[in-house]
């Protein structure tokens, strides 16, 4: 049976201590950008009080995806570390490129890397790891954890709500006009 590692994003909001799935999941940070300046996510800077002070003074606030440099690193690592097979999960490719990131630095990788895109955020993601984790701790197959992960998505359901649409605007999630006519229409999505 073929050692199986699973690689994720920061946006799963994996606790610190998985216990014995700690071995087999890397998390990658995402990039949060406060005027120009970048920080990993996860760090003092990002940490939602230094966020929202910096969105209070009016600061630009964004995120990027970890580089696929990066993830090359991370998943030739594992494979130095004797991991065959690489599962890597990640947050909705419509809300970011990381899952590009991914299928870029997997052409490079020296095991084989499946790419998944949850199409969720947040805990979403998080469920969908420990899903993989634990059909990987057990010996099963990249393509046997990759079906774990994808059943945990599907049985998961996702919700937020925004009390004003201004952050989304100024993260550039939406269009100037659009955050207007929703201002406008009271609109909380």
């Amino acid at each position: 049976m073929a050692r199986v590692a699973i690689v994720t994003d920061s946006t799963a909001m994996l606790p610190s201590d998985l216990g014995d799935a700690t071995e087999l999941i890397t998390s990658v940070p995402l990039q949060v950008i406060v005027d120009g300046t970048s920080y990993d996510d996860g760090v003092e800077e990002t940490s939602p009080e230094a966020l929202l002070a910096a969105l209070a003074a009016h600061k630009t606030v964004t995120t990027s995806r970890p580089s696929p440099a990066l993830l090359a690193e991370v998943y030739a690592k594992l494979a130095a570390q004797g991991f065959e097979e690489i599962v890597s999960i990640h947050l909705s490719a419509e809300l970011s490129a990381t899952c590009e990131s991914s299928m870029l630095a997997a052409r490079e990788a020296p095991v084989p890397v499946i790419t998944v895109d949850t199409k969720v955020v947040g805990p979403g993601v998080g469920f969908a790891v420990l899903a993989a984790a634990e059909v990987a701790g057990r010996g099963g197959s990249a393509a046997e954890a990759r079906e774990a992960a994808l059943a945990r998505v599907a049985a998961t359901r996702s919700y937020f709500y925004v009390d004003t649409l201004e952050y989304l605007r100024r993260g550039g999630r939406i269009g100037a006009a659009a955050a207007l006519l929703g201002t406008a229409l009271a609109v909380k999505p």
